[in-house]
């Protein structure tokens, strides 16, 4: 059975803030997947992104969804006024 995570789960993994995945996902930059209103990432996809120097062409993929990134617009407004910046 294929591993996902949360943003949360997927940040402490790659060793970097929570705001940067958030940033990567709005960015279309990231492998990923929605769940209703929940993004999760399965690692082997993840594993391939940084195979591949974390470039993702999200054109290509057709299990990514767009739609609402973030449960609240507080959330989508900090990462818009910082510019995900960690």
């Amino acid at each position: 059975m294929e591993t996902y995570l949360s943003i949360e789960g997927l940040a402490k993994y790659l060793e970097v803030s929570e705001k940067t995945v958030r940033k990567w996902v709005l960015n279309n930059e990231i492998p990923y997947h929605k769940i209703i209103k929940i993004i999760r990432f399965r690692i082997s996809e993840i594993e391939g992104w940084i195979d591949s120097s974390g470039k993702f062409d999200q054109a290509n993929d057709s299990e990514a969804q767009g739609g609402e990134l973030f449960e609240d617009a507080e959330a989508q407004e900090l990462v818009e006024e910082t510019g995900g910046e960690e």
